[in-house]
């Protein structure tokens, strides 16, 4: 009777979406035994906790026998899928990246599903309900409905798309109401059918546009990663602002596509995906899945079946997306690697470049990085060779490279933060009909709002930092824990009306800008201005439909933006993140400002940039201006490997968080000294240390950082510690996280 058993092993181990690292045995029910061949990968119902919890789960091995008292095992309560959820790809993927990142293996994998697998539901595509003529319907003229005008428009529509039905979709355009269709229906005139939804793609009209000629540079990039195709491998794409990197990346696809491959691009933000889904559109006719975390639950469901079942040949998303299932991936693109926006900061905390790349190895597939910045973790490769090292250098068409300037401030009398020798260059630029963008990495209306009297500072209740004035909302933000409260006018602490703000942000300039420009359109990008849906669309547009404007942003505008008519670029505070107590703040400086002033010029006027600083002899502001980011970027990898810094040390941090300041430090010391004993040679532990901001949303955050030249020794010790944490965290109310290659170490 045993050969008739689909499931032979009585055991499975089975994931949970909770914080543990464990995984958890069940027992087989002969009845599903019998029934259902159970493997990795399936998700199931089971007993969980106190009382008749049930929860989803994911098997992740099933197993002759258990280290449990039988008594003490229960049983699986249902199985939910037929097949594995995730292809065996995905699951090692998964497997691999909870091993890496040292996170519960369980969240991880639950990570890699939408939100409705997650709870349970079924792997389906929602259902619609569509409208078709009956052979009453197609008898009757809509005229003898003339007293039910809304009958009459239905049945008008019904005849005239009689071949195909009307869908949900086609209601909504003409503008018809699923009232009126009952109504017909009741009189036999029409008929419903219930359908799958199989059209989540982005079906726009297709402009099909002609491919510009590709420079040399540009063309021998492409040949290159052509030839690369069918195996795996990496090339980065170091191409200046507007050497037409995408170019590259839609001949690429081009030719995938015809060998009828998926190709995935990961974008950094939302905010780029319209854009460009734009470009894709206006150049293939395919069926294009947008994936991204302004999605409903329904939709990214949708999509997600779209892919797996290879419907959509383009696949557009953000970090997320590198766990997306595909039928026959060829090639992954990475735009913009070097942007932090990869890596998860809170709970999983994966850097999906580096999943990319994992992923792209277990399929044998190449991975496309590009960035005008590359980040020195992709340069320090290149330069060792693992990455195919692609240069472009000269800018697509006639477009020269931005000119750039610094304006000294030192001894200068400014108006709200502008030199007047900048506000000239302003006038000038805009005398000439063209635009001016604006940078400051700021948002809100001023940083601080303090008292004359008593010198009195807004402050987080929760927070060790300033609230921020968002004067047009009238409200104090913390853009650390999300609090706010009412914008103040007195003075809590001495009652003085004479509250005033500190410096300066994107809210602030955009009002100064109008009332020194008062004809000229001021458009402000941040995060504030595009929290409505298709916003950042509408003034895109806008920017495009005007010659004269001034652009005001934060590092939004510095990713991926096409302004042809910008001219003229203003970076108002270019001494931020020079003198960071984070080793990486001069290369994310030197790579926004680069990317900041890649949006001027880019087209056949010249364009300029005026860098205003209080240091315009620092040796990083120097060599930037002068040699640009790669000579910057070469004297920074020389400097870390001197000081043992990543890319040449592996990095791990461990955060602690708790209530009391002292248990998290504590607990952290505890740690160090059990760690001793395992620690091999060049190993170095540094800390506990207290965050820079040290209570963030309540919690008193400590951290420890450990870093080794060898990654494996560095990640057994990692390993133990994990191990360590559990036990001595069971019972106290401490929260911590291991943080593989941190991208912030304060």
């Amino acid at each position: 009777m045993v050969d008739a058993l689909l499931t032979q092993d009585p055991y499975v181990k089975v994931a949970l979406n909770v914080p543990l690292r464990a995984t958890f045995d069940y027992k087989v029910p002969k009845a599903l035994a019998y029934r259902h061949h159970i493997r990795p990968g399936m998700r199931v119902k089971v007993p969980f906790g106190k009382g008749d919890r049930h929860s989803v789960g994911l098997v992740i091995e099933t197993c002759s026998n258990s280290d449990y008292d039988d008594a003490q095992i229960k049983p699986i309560t249902a199985l939910l899928d037929e097949s594995p959820i995730l292809s065996k790809e995905l699951f090692d993927l998964c497997a691999w990246a909870a091993r890496y990142y040292h996170h519960p293996v369980g969240e991880v994998f639950f990570h890699a599903l939408p939100t409705s697998l997650r709870k349970g539901e079924r792997p389906e595509f929602r259902t619609e309900t569509w409208w078709f003529l009956t052979p009453e319907g197609k008898a009757t003229t809509a005229e003898s409905l003339k007293n039910a005008k809304q009958q009459k428009a239905f049945l008008e529509a019904a005849q005239q798309h009689e071949e195909h039905g009307l869908s949900p979709h086609l209601l909504t355009v003409l503008e018809l109401t699923t009232a009126a269709a009952k109504g017909l229906e009741k009189k036999g005139l029409v008929r419903s059918e219930q359908r799958n939804f199989i059209k989540s793609v982005e079906t726009h009209a297709h402009q099909k546009q002609v491919p510009p000629t590709l420079n040399l540079e540009q063309a021998a990039a492409t040949k290159t990663i052509l030839a690369m195709r069918n195996e795996f491998g990496v090339a980065l794409l170091d191409g200046i602002t507007g050497s037409g990197k995408t170019e590259v990346f839609l001949r690429v696809i081009d030719a995938l596509l015809k060998e009828d491959k998926q190709v995935l691009v990961m974008v950094p933000e939302i905010g780029l995906t319209p854009q460009t889904l734009r470009r894709f559109e206006n150049r293939f006719n395919t069926d294009i899945v947008l994936m991204h975390s302004n999605m409903t639950d329904r939709e990214r469901l949708d999509a997600w079946l779209m892919i797996e079942q290879g419907e959509a040949k383009i696949i557009i998303g953000t970090r997320s997306s590198v766990f997306i299932p595909t039928a026959n991936l060829g090639l992954i693109i990475i735009d913009e690697e070097h942007d932090a926006s990869y890596k998860q900061h809170e709970g999983f905390r994966y850097h999906a470049r580096d999943l990319a790349i994992k992923r792209a190895q277990g399929q044998n597939i190449p991975v496309l990085l590009a960035s005008a910045t590359p980040s020195y973790e992709s340069l320090a490769n290149a330069l060792q060779k693992r990455y195919l090292w692609l240069k472009l250098r000269q800018r697509a068409g006639n477009a020269e490279l931005p000119q750039m300037e610094r304006v000294d401030l030192r001894g200068q009398s400014l108006k709200q933060g502008f030199s007047e020798y900048t506000l000239e260059r302003m006038r000038q630029t805009l005398e000439r009909k063209e635009q001016v963008l604006v940078f400051l990495n700021r948002r809100g209306y001023a940083p601080t709002l303090m008292c004359h009297q008593c010198g009195w500072i807004a402050a987080c209740d929760h927070c060790d930092v300033n609230l921020t004035v968002h004067k047009r909302a009238n409200k104090l933000h913390c853009h650390h824990c999300d609090s706010h409260k009412a914008l103040l006018h007195t003075c809590p602490e001495c009652h003085s009306n004479e509250l005033f703000t500190v410096g300066e942000g994107t809210e602030q300039v955009e009002g100064v800008l109008n009332q020194i420009f008062q004809h000229t359109p001021v458009l402000r990008i941040d995060r504030d201005s595009t929290q409505r849906k298709s916003a950042l669309t509408q003034i895109t547009q806008k920017i495009h439909e005007h010659d004269q404007a001034i652009l005001v942003g934060t590092q939004m505008l510095a990713k991926g933006h096409h302004f042809p008519n910008v001219t003229l670029v203003v970076i108002m505070d270019a001494d931020v993140g020079l003198f960071s107590s984070d080793f990486r703040g001069m290369e994310r400086t030197a790579q926004l400002i680069t990317q900041v002033a890649g949006r001027a010029g880019r087209s056949s006027k010249r364009g300029h940039v005026l860098l205003q600083t209080y240091h315009p002899d620092h040796t990083a502001i120097q060599c930037l201006c002068e040699q640009g980011y790669e000579a910057l970027a070469m004297d920074g990898l020389r400097e870390r490997q001197q000081l043992s810094l990543p890319p040449f040390y592996h990095q791990v941090i461990i955060r602690a968080e708790s209530q009391q300041e002292a248990h998290a430090m504590e607990l952290l010391m505890a740690l160090r000294q059990a760690l001793s004993v395992h620690l091999s040679e060049g190993m170095q532990v540094v800390g506990p240390y207290a965050a820079i901001i040290v209570r963030k949303a309540g919690q008193h955050r400590a951290l420890l950082n450990v870093k080794s030249p060898q990654r494996g020794n560095l990640h057994a010790v990692i390993a133990q510690a994990s191990q360590w944490l559990e036990q001595h965290t069971r019972n106290q109310r401490i929260r911590f996280a291991i943080d593989v290659d941190p991208l912030e170490t304060f």
